[in-house]
């Protein structure tokens, strides 16, 4: 692919088919090998981060027959072929796969770029050998090695984290422990809904776990279960085509997406709703008539992969807009609230942070530029919305899509 892409302004009305979604397709995937059963998996997502977790998994034991959307997998897992993986810059397979390595047979390496070893796993990592993990690490992030030896379970408490990945990682692997594992959970955990995917998959399998206020329980205890399971398509990457329609009027109509979904991420309808968009379910999908009256007023602590798309939005808000509680973007895989910035001042737009909020006022008149996506695929989906309006537009190393998404550009025109 091209280093650079320069955004066109076409036109819908358009029909998208979206990919399944990333966050259900890891923990499928990973839920499936944990098994003693064959899982029979259809509408996965097929990108990057996807291919990293089944590789990972059948480093770990796991056979695994993948087919771009669909896969047979068959666990459990323990028996270790390669004794590594290479992550490349998937902090979620990192997080949810990290823990798997107490219940194999031999010491486990997890290594990825250089970017996913300055984002920080030390709330991981004490996790871990708080439940008996046995480990090394560098420095507090990685490349970091597991050795044998299976988590105890038991109570404990989790607060001041960086990403509820963490506590799904452990809620996934809780089956394989000594003892019923007990989440207490703190106050500031982003993310939450995320939470609720995890929990609302291992019960759909049989899984004994449940959540009661601030506390999740798992029950230990092999588990074997069999059956065909379908992913959810992918509400972060229907956010991009919500926003396209809000910001150009068009019509967007969203194939097969049905609400409620288990996704934090569809509140984008809701969002964008209130700034003036028409918002219909229909039978055969979701549609958007597009329009944009009012400014963005959003909190961002329980969806945080939208806040790049929110902000191009708000470029063309009537007034300035506010995304709440940004701060642990710092840590994605960009500095997304840096790299949103960046991207804004290149456009001519502006825009502040104040540590915890992030505010964009938009600009009269706009000016088309190179928009630097530092590896981070949500950062070239998001400025993409941006080039629908501004000519001369170019969005820097496209192909990083491939992350989440890698039919964008096709299905984008």
């Amino acid at each position: 692919m091209s280093p650079h892409r320069e955004i066109l302004p076409i036109k819908g009305p358009l029909r998208i088919d979206l990919p399944g979604s990333k966050s259900i397709s890891h923990r499928l995937c990973i839920l499936a090998a944990l098994n003693a059963g064959t899982v029979q998996l259809a509408g996965l997502l097929d990108s990057e981060d996807i291919d990293i977790t089944c590789a990972t998994l059948g480093n770990m034991g796991a056979r695994i027959l993948r087919g771009g959307s669909t896969a047979e997998i068959r666990g459990p897992l323990g028996k270790t072929g390669i004794g590594e993986t290479y992550l490349g810059n998937s902090g979620s397979s990192a997080r949810f796969l990290f823990p798997i390595g107490s219940i194999l047979d031999k010491p486990f390496r997890f290594a990825g770029s250089e970017r996913l070893h300055q984002r920080p796993f030390g709330e991981l990592f004490a996790a871990f050998r708080e439940l008996g993990g046995k480990m090394t690490d560098t420095a507090g992030s990685l490349p970091a090695t597991t050795l044998p030896g299976p988590l105890r379970g038991g109570p404990i408490a989790l607060r001041g984290l960086p990403s509820s990945q963490i506590i799904s990682g452990l809620m996934m692997l809780a089956p394989q422990m000594s003892r019923d594992l007990e989440i207490v959970l703190g106050n500031d955990i982003p993310s939450l809904p995320y939470i609720n995917i995890t929990l609302r998959l291992m019960q759909r399998l049989g899984i004994a776990a449940e959540q009661e206020k601030n506390t999740i329980r798992v029950t230990a205890g092999h588990t074997a279960f069999s059956g065909v399971f379908t992913a959810e398509k992918d509400m972060s990457a229907a956010s991009y085509w919500v926003a396209r329609a809000v910001i150009s009027g068009e019509e967007v109509l969203l194939e097969g997406v049905q609400r409620p979904t288990l996704q934090g991420d569809e509140v984008i309808f809701d969002i964008a709703g209130a700034a003036g968009a028409e918002i219909l379910q229909q039978k055969n999908g979701v549609l958007i008539r597009g329009g944009l009256t009012r400014a963005i007023e959003a909190d961002a602590i329980d969806c945080p992969d939208l806040v790049p798309t929110l902000a191009v939005m708000a470029l063309f808000a009537p007034g300035k807009s506010v995304i709440r509680n940004v701060t642990h973007l710092v840590h994605k895989e960009s500095d997304r609230v840096a790299a949103v910035q960046q991207n804004i001042a290149v456009l001519g737009g502006g825009s502040a942070f104040d540590g915890r909020d992030l505010s964009i006022t938009p600009a009269r008149d706009y000016r088309g530029g190179l928009i630097r996506t530092f590896n981070d695929h949500r950062i070239a989906m998001s400025f993409a919305i941006a080039g629908l309006l501004i000519p001369g537009t170019f969005i820097e190393n496209p192909g990083c899509v491939a992350k989440s998404y890698p039919g964008f550009w096709e299905a984008w025109g």
